[in-house]
């Protein structure tokens, strides 16, 4: 009887370790490397061998494999963004790591790489799945991260909704918190501050956090101002665009959000006014870019930092394209510019009536006008210089 219970109780003992074991072999070990978005192999190119053997480029290749699964869908919330395009640039540029520039080693260049573009594909996601996308900011850009979490706790709310109401006080409170810090620098700076304090001619007036949830238009004007004042801080890598920019599903909720990218300073600083991801996150619109490129590389020599303020008026006219959002003007035409022929403006034509036809529901006849309207203020704002 007795040894009857001990074989009882040894059998028991022998089940339960083999349970743990199997529960350890299931579990993740802590701190175990995050592998990469592939397979690692012998046949792996040299390129794929650098990311397996380096654990940060696993984890960071990983990230990026995720991001891009979330980003394929256009900030429309349906039919396909242009991200595609924008990951083949980058994939080639990961090739060219191979040959590194001076003083950097492959993995250093490939780490800047993905930085760069996690930073931008975590953007793209951030309305979609901020649990996602913010943690990436944060190690990205920890400096504009704040104002990006912000930004989206603002746009899950209705254009020109009441700040006041108690439903929305946790909201408020918390982008208060994280927007107090930045309103505070900037009234501690001479230009800044009277740019935000005294009234243009739409009365608007920011010289406390508080003053931000009195309109969209409060809100957009100290995002208009912020950008030039943001610190780089340990921000790895610049976007496509060379500034920071503000998520364009954002923008398609709130479209006021737009004036924070127009031209505020007539200076230099107007280059590092805050951008838009929509280039990337919107549909693909190869004719419009095509004209763009015509006109860029037809665009006289500039003198005077006054430029800026030229080239952030053309820059947003082409956002104000692409979303749609181009004001009816009978009295603007499109003139003529250097470099383009009338079947490129035609071709772009073309297809911002298709896009607002397929993604803003418009008709053939409203869809065709909105187009007009768009190249003209494209082509009036191009190859200026003030």
């Amino acid at each position: 009887m007795v040894r009857a219970r001990k074989w009882q109780w040894l059998t028991a003992l022998l089940v339960v370790l083999g349970g743990l074991m199997a529960l350890a072999r299931a579990a993740p070990v802590a701190n175990a490397p995050t592998p990469p978005s592939f397979a690692c192999a012998a046949t792996n190119t040299g390129i794929e061998q650098v990311i397996c053997a380096t654990p940060d480029l696993a984890a960071a290749d990983r990230t990026m494999a995720t991001l891009f699964a979330l980003d394929r869908m256009s900030a429309f919330g349906f039919g396909a963004s242009n991200e595609l395009a924008a990951q083949r640039d980058v994939l080639k540029q990961m090739r060219g790591c191979t040959k590194p520039p001076v003083g950097q080693t492959v993995a250093g260049c490939l780490r800047i790489e993905y930085a760069g573009r996690n930073n931008d594909l975590a953007l793209a996601a951030l309305m979609l799945s901020p649990d996602v996308a913010l943690p990436v900011l944060r190690r990205t850009d920890p400096a504009f991260a704040p104002v990006l979490e912000a930004v989206a706790l603002w746009a899950t709310e209705p254009a020109g909704a009441d700040w006041s109401d108690p439903t929305r006080a946790a909201k408020r409170e918390r982008i208060s918190a994280l927007l107090a810090p930045l309103v505070a620098d900037l009234m501690g700076k001479d230009y800044p501050r009277t740019m935000l304090t005294e009234p243009g001619a739409d009365g608007v007036a920011v010289k406390r956090v508080g003053d931000i949830f009195i309109s969209e238009r409060h809100f957009t004007a100290f995002l208009n101002v912020l950008g030039p004042y943001l610190p780089d801080g340990n921000w790895p890598a610049r976007s496509a665009t060379g500034r920071r920019s503000l998520p364009c599903a954002a923008v398609i909720r709130h479209p006021a959000l737009l004036g924070a990218t127009q031209s505020a300073f007539g200076s230099t600083l107007d280059n590092f006014v805050l951008d838009t991801d929509c280039a990337q996150t919107l549909p693909p619109t190869p004719m419009l870019t095509a004209l763009d490129g015509k006109l860029n590389a037809a665009w006289p020599p500039c003198d005077g930092t006054i430029r800026f303020a030229a080239y952030r008026v053309y820059e947003t006219a082409l956002d104000t394209a692409r979303l749609g959002l181009a004001h009816r003007d009978l009295g603007i035409k499109a003139p003529r510019r250097r470099g383009v022929t009338p079947a490129d403006i035609t071709a772009a034509r073309g297809e911002l009536t298709a896009l607002y036809a397929a993604h803003l529901g418009k008709s053939p006849a409203e869809a065709a006008a909105m187009a007009g309207d768009a190249i003209n203020s494209i082509m009036a704002t191009a190859q200026e210089c003030e």
